[in-house]
């Protein structure tokens, strides 16, 4: 609950084409409009954060499923392969970023930026030479990002327009039919590690429900002034559904 609402953007083409120059161009224009971002890097081979014989790589070796290295930053390294959804979920409870931008992933219904004119869908913005492109043309192309880009698919819901779709509801995001202030809302829901979006009702009811419950415990005692945003994990032992 109370998360941002986060912005998505995929730089897609063929291998050799300059994604990740232009990947790494978008990023640095993003923050140069101070605003915070994440980034997913696709590959279709084996990836290794962690360097051999260091003391987190043992911990891997040895067994563990998830090793955790903190110092004057944190990683996570997980042993198994998480769908992308998934990892924007994560993304977004724990970092709330303004904006992801991924390299790769041209087969999701996000907005994307293609290096490659054989690569075209209905989400690319547009298709530019990336090992051609001046830097004097990033501004603008990020200024389509911008208003174009959206929030993970099944957290979007809207009714304003008769859309309950979330592919539908992101199409007419890129083609300005609604406004990204159109889907936003505070409650974000995952279930069994599938996210599901919620209207306008649910989204107030369990927010409300949530509140009020909190309000009548002594948070206080635990040094908490508000309710900014608010985590809840249930593990629902009895696997029931009414």
């Amino acid at each position: 609950m109370g998360c941002a609402t986060i912005k998505i953007i995929s730089v897609v083409g063929k291998k050799n084409t300059g994604k990740t120059s232009l990947t790494v161009k978008i990023i640095e224009e993003l923050k140069n409009r101070r605003f915070k971002v994440a980034s997913i890097k696709h590959s279709h081979h084996k990836m290794e954060m962690d360097k051999k014989d260091t003391d987190t790589w043992k911990h891997k070796q040895a067994g563990s499923e998830i090793v955790v290295g903190i110092g004057s930053s944190t990683f996570f390294n997980i042993s198994k392969n998480l769908p992308l959804e998934r990892i924007l979920f994560l993304i977004k409870i724990i970092e709330e970023p303004d904006f992801v931008v991924i390299e790769g992933f041209k087969d999701y219904s996000y907005c994307k930026i293609s290096t490659s004119p054989e690569i075209n869908d209905e989400f690319v913005l547009e298709t530019v030479n990336a090992l051609k492109l001046p830097d004097s043309e990033i501004a603008p192309l990020v200024d389509k990002i911008e208003k174009s880009s959206y929030d993970i698919l099944d957290t979007l819901y809207t009714t304003e327009c008769g859309l309950d779709n979330s592919k539908d509801i992101g199409k007419a995001i890129i083609k300005n039919e609604i406004t990204n202030n159109d889907t936003e809302k505070e409650v974000y829901l995952s279930i069994n590690e599938k996210i599901v979006g919620v209207n306008c009702f649910v989204n107030d009811f369990i927010k409300n429900t949530v509140i009020g419950m909190l309000d009548s415990l002594k948070t206080e005692e635990y040094g908490i002034k508000d309710f900014q945003k608010i985590e809840v994990m249930i593990k629902n032992k009895e696997n029931r559904k009414n």
